[in-house]
């Protein structure tokens, strides 16, 4: 994702609070003033995460390769391969509306913000005021004008 973005690409993932801020890593904002533009961000950020993490839990679900060990047992490419085939394979199993699974329901955290992060990256001071620059930016944005 960081050579994405280093090469123009306006994308970025969406980090929980345990993760630092870059510019292509989007975090919460902590303690963000009632009705401000962080507040609306930390809002539809929650949601958005919200829907990420239901999502994986319904490919978990449907496919149990995707959950063992909690680790990845292929090199990243590899597993960015299994992760699109279960994808694809669930959207037609949708379309021939083919249920769901219901013995190993996965519980999703609806406290997104609060996961564990098992590592922390060195906090690079020029990566951090750049990301924060464009959260402060994306913020405005979704936040709309102030009348």
């Amino acid at each position: 994702m960081q050579n994405l973005h280093r090469n123009g690409e306006p994308v970025s993932l969406l980090g929980d609070s345990g993760y630092p801020q870059r510019p292509w890593l989007m975090t919460p904002y902590n303690n963000p003033a009632p009705g401000s533009a962080e507040e609306t961000y930390n809002e539809l950020h929650t949601k958005a995460r919200v829907i990420v993490e239901n999502t994986f839990g319904r490919l978990k679900n449907r496919w149990r390769c995707l959950c063992k060990d909690r680790v990845l047992h292929y090199k990243p490419l590899k597993c960015a391969q299994i992760v699109t085939a279960c994808s694809v394979l669930h959207n037609i199993a949708l379309d021939l509306r083919v249920p769901a699974p219901q013995d190993h329901v996965i519980a999703v955290n609806q406290d997104v913000n609060q996961m564990e992060v098992p590592w922390r990256e060195e906090q690079d001071h020029s990566l951090l005021t750049l990301g924060r620059l464009l959260r402060d930016q994306l913020a405005r944005r979704l936040h709309g004008p102030v009348t």
